[in-house]
């Protein structure tokens, strides 16, 4: 089978200005449209496609009420990480002065250090919200990741001073033992509890302050979708879990395990040695722009796809900025679909993606055609090979033929193909002479057409020798010289 003609359009286009048609009163004035939102066309911009369901609108910005709100809850919720932090660092000082335990002290200064790590991930919280301007165009959200590499060097510092520490007092502990049973007994040299109540209070009460801090936070970075947040979490979990290793050194302390205190605080120092690192080494790779891993962006890519329009999502890709994401997503859609109505699906895109996942700050959107072809077989490779080349002198093909036959009644301008779908779209501008009547050009054009079947189609009346199993459409534009 060859070309089968889906039909033949004439399109008419004049160059003669058609500005004396319109009265006088109407040509010097313009379009006003309206500015208030719910005057706006609220319609479908295509009632035919339910797909879509969006109103119309010329020109898409981003909205940032969300951020706003959840702005000022965060704010909310570094201050009262803050006035918590500084509140217990206070109280083990203070217990850990009276009591002795070297646990607690290593705990007091690990809260010392959340005070430094609160105030700053408060500061680079409120840095990353200021709007954009000329100087950033991409926000501010790299402040966060700033700030969590300056809290990843405390944490560090932090960690080697304490476990210095802790190494010192195990050093006189083990010191003390051996003395003791070398002269059966002596001075102690050991910790001295005297306030061991008031050190097993304060240690409780920091473990359960730091793990309601978790759970708040965290509930908060869920519904904002800050990443900044939840790592504070998670910074408030790890806090608690520490206090818990400080409860166990003041135990064994009262027990009269008098090494236990110690090798407490190194296992804190441990702790806030790995947090310390994991900080630093995710801050680096967002300040590279590392890729965000894959298992990610999957449910950013189950939303893509659930958008009505969309045949396929063939490449996301995104990087972090702070708590903020930005995205490059490369969608397939209907090639046979308009431009508007292409823009159309993006636009709903990118606005399920922003509705859905409210960390992604931005997206940028590649719009490319679906096209489904087969793949030839290894039995039919070199009809579908010789086919192609067919197809590919299809303009030439028919400019020869109408220079040949129709040079009297037309001059070809241009010959455009275009395949969509299996389907060969085949544009066709002419031009007549100026006093050709219009009807007179519709039968030079049906007369054109009859002898582009004879050179494509395929009967048995009229066989073809290079048949293309294909469909095509004609479209001639007329042009009156």
């Amino acid at each position: 089978m060859g070309f089968r003609p889906l039909g033949v359009n004439l399109l008419k286009k004049f160059h003669n200005s058609s500005a004396r048609s319109i009265p006088p009163s109407f040509a010097h004035k313009k379009p006003v449209y309206p500015l208030i939102p719910r005057l706006y066309d609220r319609s479908p911009p295509y009632p035919e496609n339910h797909s879509l369901k969006i109103s119309k609108r010329w020109h898409v910005g981003h909205s940032h009420h969300h951020h706003e709100q959840t702005s000022e809850e965060g704010e909310r919720i570094f201050r009262l990480g803050l006035l918590s932090d500084i509140g217990l660092t206070a109280g083990k000082v203070l217990t850990g002065y009276l009591s002795g335990s070297t646990a607690i002290i290593a705990d007091a200064a690990h809260s010392l250090s959340d005070v430094v790590l609160s105030g700053v991930a408060l500061v680079s919280f409120r840095a990353s919200r200021v709007p954009k301007d000329k100087e950033h165009p991409y926000g501010h959200g790299k402040f966060e990741t700033l700030g969590a590499l300056g809290i990843s060097g405390v944490l560090l510092v932090t960690a080697g001073g304490i476990a210095w520490h802790a190494l010192d007092v195990l050093v006189g502990v083990l010191y003390s033992a051996a003395s003791d049973q070398h002269i059966g007994g002596g001075h102690d040299h050991g910790i001295d509890m005297n306030h061991p109540v008031l050190a097993l209070n304060t240690t409780i009460v920091a473990i359960a302050v730091k793990e309601g801090l978790y759970w708040i936070t965290k509930r908060a970075g869920e519904r904002s979708g800050s990443g900044l947040m939840k790592a504070n979490a998670w910074h408030h979990r790890a806090d608690a879990v520490s206090s818990l290793v400080a409860l166990i050194g003041v135990g064994g302390s009262i027990v009269g395990v008098r090494f236990l205190d110690p090798l407490a605080g190194l296992v804190v120092s441990g702790m806030i040695l790995k947090a310390g690192l994991q900080t630093g080494y995710e801050s680096i790779l967002e300040l590279v722009d590392a890729a965000i891993p894959s298992h990610h962006l999957d449910p950013i890519r189950k939303t893509v796809l659930q958008v009505k329009g969309v045949e396929g999502c063939r490449h996301i890709r995104g990087r972090r900025a702070g708590s903020y994401l930005y995205l490059d997503v490369k969608i397939q859609v209907d090639p046979l679909c308009s431009v508007r109505t292409a823009h159309e699906i993006g636009e709903t895109v990118r606005y399920q993606i922003q509705n859905c996942h409210p960390q992604v700050s931005e997206v940028f959107i590649h719009l490319e055609p679906n096209n489904k072809l087969s793949q030839p077989t290894t039995t039919t490779t070199t009809t579908h090979v010789h086919a192609q080349q067919q197809e590919n002198r299809i303009e030439e093909m028919i400019t020869d033929m109408l220079t040949s036959n129709f040079s009297q009644k037309m001059n070809v301008k241009h010959v455009r193909k275009q395949k969509l779908q299996g389907q060969i779209l085949v544009q066709i501008e002419v031009s007549m002479p100026q006093d050709k009547t219009i009807s007179d050009a519709i039968k030079v054009a049906e007369e054109a057409k009859r002898h582009i079947l004879q050179l494509l189609d395929t009967s048995d009346s009229n066989p073809n020798p290079n048949p293309i199993p294909t469909q095509v459409q004609v479209t001639f534009i007329l042009q009156l010289a």
